[in-house]
């Protein structure tokens, strides 16, 4: 109560002072930082992260969902995407690494925790928003001094040189933690800087994860690395987004259904996990925990991709415990996640202990107990489940377990290549195939002419079709 408090008194305070104070040489300033107070820039660079979470066009790429009336979303009408709210939460990570640095205000900032953890957190925290960023628009600015704001219409970095600065970057962070206090302002883990040791491990594994295909020995590398420095090991340790009873700060979820009932279950997904079972008692036990039967029928019943599908109640939807709920999590990475991660490794042949199907059932189990499924439930489906084999099965697992962690879930899609859950555009849809990528932003082509068209000759077409990087 008392952590829930101070973060509510603390982003009511941040939420004021970007509409109603005028911070003086901190707007136009980026190399003046020292009237800030690092624990408020902390928590402006960190509120980004959630969007990462909430964002409702990746959970209809994989196709967890499909649109109610209105099917834009769904037929990819949007596709450029602006990236400057991503930037700026950069740039005050970085003011936050600044006043920790400069000899003039590193004295005072250690009211905030200590000068090295409070650097290394947000140096963790850029490197989960680069790896968010680059992983939905493939090359970007990044290798430029200031890699805020005014670094957007500077030249762009392939994604290998990106991947490489970022493993470097949390290996840099890591290593610098001190036995000193967590930095305040902190609203992912409160300051807690044994679980930033895991979260920096676990974004090292899931980055190394996401180059398995593509730079196999590389991949490999820093995926050992990760588990022995120690990721996630178990639903405890599950890395989350805390949403507020507080409408500027609650599930977006929630607000999204107060207003209108437009996101159902999709076809594919509900008939994925119905699987063998009935419409009235699927094969996986998830799916009641995910989503709740039709109002018509009783029976779970997902909704037709891509198509308007104006008579809701016909269909399933999300699960009240995420719609109806302000404070219902959003997840960055989970027990599950790493455990599947576990098992696509010991497929390569990346770690000496444990076994693939070991290793998937631990998955399994995690995602089933994260979600509230009872023992003997989930006993029954891993002993009944007839395994698609191998990476596929791996594959699937992650799709099922990452349920509304869209971005996730889109990145390992796009890289599972022939492994992938087999999904189909819509007949309306505006592209050739599911996304592979967002589009540049306007601002990029207008500003950044020269450096938009150097990056579009090396990486292809401005759209969503072309593939990024790890994904060819």
């Amino acid at each position: 109560m008392k952590k829930s408090i101070f973060i509510l008194m603390l982003l009511s305070f941040v939420t004021f002072s970007c509409k109603d104070v005028d911070f003086g040489d901190i707007n136009t300033d980026p190399n003046s930082p020292s009237a800030a107070s690092s624990a408020s820039l902390l928590t402006r660079g960190q509120l980004n992260m959630g969007a990462t979470y909430s964002d409702t066009r990746p959970a209809l790429y994989v196709q967890y969902l499909s649109n109610g009336q209105y099917n834009d979303e769904s037929n990819y009408v949007t596709q450029r995407f602006d990236y400057d709210e991503y930037y700026e939460a950069i740039t005050n990570l970085n003011r936050v690494i600044a006043l920790n640095t400069d000899e003039a205000t590193k004295l005072g900032a250690v009211s905030g925790g200590s000068n090295a953890n409070q650097i290394a957190v947000a140096r963790l925290v850029k490197a989960y928003l680069f790896h968010h960023m680059t992983d939905r628009w493939g090359m970007l600015p990044y290798t430029t001094a200031n890699q805020g704001l005014d670094s957007k219409f500077n030249a762009f970095d392939s994604q290998s040189t990106i991947y490489n600065a970022l493993f470097s970057e949390i290996e840099a962070a890591l290593a610098q933690m001190d036995g000193g206090s967590g930095p305040t302002g902190d609203i992912i883990l409160n300051g807690d800087m044994d679980m930033w040791k895991v979260f920096g491990n676990t974004l090292m594994m899931n980055m190394a994860m996401r180059l398995s295909k593509k730079e196999p020995a590389l991949a490999q590398s820093y995926f050992n690395k990760a588990v022995a420095g120690g990721v996630i090991a178990s639903n405890a340790q599950n890395i989350m987004y805390t949403y507020l009873e507080d409408d500027n700060h609650d599930n977006p979820w929630q607000d999204r259904f107060e207003t209108r009932t437009d996101y159902l279950l999709s076809t594919p997904f509900v008939a994925a996990l119905v699987g063998n079972g009935t419409a009235f008692n699927p094969e996986d036990p998830r799916l009641a925990k995910y989503g709740k039967p039709a109002a018509s029928s009783g029976a779970f019943n997902g909704a037709p991709y891509g198509e308007s599908n104006s008579l809701t109640d016909n269909f399933s939807f999300i699960t009240d415990d995420v719609i109806l709920n302000q404070t219902a999590p959003g997840y960055f990475y989970t027990y599950a996640q790493v455990s599947l991660n576990m098992a696509e490794a010991a497929q390569l042949g990346w770690v000496s202990s444990g076994t693939a199907q070991s290793y998937t059932n631990q998955g399994i189990r995690a995602s089933m107990e994260q979600w509230g499924v009872a023992s003997s439930d989930i006993d029954a489906y891993i002993s009944n489940r007839t395994s698609l084999g191998g990476q596929k099965e791996i594959a699937y697992q992650k799709w099922v377990a990452l349920f509304l962690q869209g971005y996730e879930s889109w990145s390992d899609w796009r890289k599972q290549g022939a492994d992938q859950v087999q999904l189909t555009k819509g007949d309306a849809a505006l592209t050739a195939g599911i996304p592979q990528r967002h589009a540049y932003p306007l601002s990029a082509l207008s500003s950044n002419e020269a450096n938009y068209n150097a990056a579009i000759s090396a990486q292809g077409e401005d759209n969503t079709d072309t593939k990024i990087w790890w994904a060819k």
